[in-house]
């Protein structure tokens, strides 16, 4: 009997796992929402504020399972002009250009650009100095800008 307790006891130990450690860019992400609602921002005002430069921050999803990285775009720079131009940099080794315009969507508003950036794809939620692509609602991920 002694041996399947221990037997036990060690299967229970054997199988427990370290919680994650979350990064502290979470929190940010996780006030957006509320904090992009109570500005309730109209289209121009929204427009005006997104134009400037925005160095890329942190990606998280939470679709199937849990990622998160502050590495994997580090290095984008998005410039925004209230031309409805825009350019990504992509850590000196690619830039993306092309046209922006803000459009309406379920919560709030999308930046339709043209060319297609996937860190610039879901609802647009914007907290000074921060823009966030919000698409987990759509199975994405979650791109964080914080502006220079």
């Amino acid at each position: 009997m002694r041996k399947y307790a221990l037997l036990l006891v060690g299967l229970v130990l054997a199988s427990c796992e370290k919680e994650p450690e979350f990064s502290a860019w979470n929190q940010t992400m996780d006030g957006m929402y509320d904090c992009h609602s109570v500005a309730a921002l109209d289209s121009a005002e929204l427009a005006a504020a997104i134009v400037g430069t925005w160095d890329w921050r942190f990606v998280r999803s939470t679709s199937w399972s849990y990622y998160e990285s502050e590495d994997d775009y580090s290095g984008f720079v998005l410039t925004v002009r209230a031309d409805g131009s825009f350019d990504l940099n992509q850590n000196d080794t690619a830039t993306v250009s092309g046209t922006w315009s803000l459009t309406n969507s379920w919560t709030t508003f999308t930046l339709n650009s043209q060319s297609y950036v996937p860190t610039l794809w879901g609802n647009l939620l914007y907290c000074e100095p921060y823009m966030m692509f919000y698409s987990s609602p759509a199975d994405g991920p979650d791109n964080l800008y914080e502006k220079r």
